[in-house]
């Protein structure tokens, strides 16, 4: 899981958006993701599960800078 201080809408930007439908398609049948802004703080919540570690790793580092670049 990779947590991150977020502004208002990074979930909403376009670029975030199209990061995280090519991560959902690399996970078909290989795991899941799951994405939510926090409840409590300013940060949106990146959490993956998969077998393949090194997908599991790439898709966070992936979501979570795409995430940042647009804050």
């Amino acid at each position: 899981m990779s947590v991150i201080t977020a502004g208002n809408t990074p979930l909403e930007v376009a670029s975030v958006q199209a990061v995280i439908k090519e991560a959902e398609a690399s996970l078909v049948g290989k795991g899941r993701l799951l994405i939510r802004k926090s409840g409590t703080e300013p940060l949106i919540r990146v959490m993956v599960e998969a077998e393949d570690e090194a997908l599991l790793m790439q898709i966070v580092d992936d979501v979570s800078q795409a995430v940042q670049d647009a804050t």
